[in-house]
């Protein structure tokens, strides 16, 4: 049985069901007063640098680049939690790998 995201924007058919039950779970720990969201400090916090982290960048070159549509979804909702245009996400995450400072897990 398919159920819907409590909390997400339209029908995220992206997720599938264990992400959905998830994100349900997290919800109610949120409603139930368990789970805090955050504050509205830390998030302008966190979304200052980001910005700081996409502003701090030298000459563009635009370029194309093919992603599975479900991955695209997914640094959207991602993008959105963090307050940037999900374009920006993504340069800003390539911009870390670049420099080193995101690195993948052994």
């Amino acid at each position: 049985m398919k159920t819907k995201a409590q909390g997400m924007e339209g029908d995220p058919r992206f997720l599938d069901e264990e992400e959905r039950e998830i994100i349900e779970s997290l919800n109610a720990a949120i409603d139930a007063g368990e789970f805090p969201p955050s504050n509205e400090t830390a998030t302008a916090d966190k979304k200052a640098f980001w910005r700081k982290v996409v502003s701090n960048t030298e000459k563009r070159r635009a370029i194309t680049l093919r992603l599975q549509i479900r991955d695209i979804e997914r640094l959207k909702v991602m993008a959105r939690r963090k307050g940037l245009p999900y374009q920006t996400y993504i340069a800003s995450l390539l911009h870390q790998v670049a420099n080193g400072d995101l690195v993948e897990r052994e």
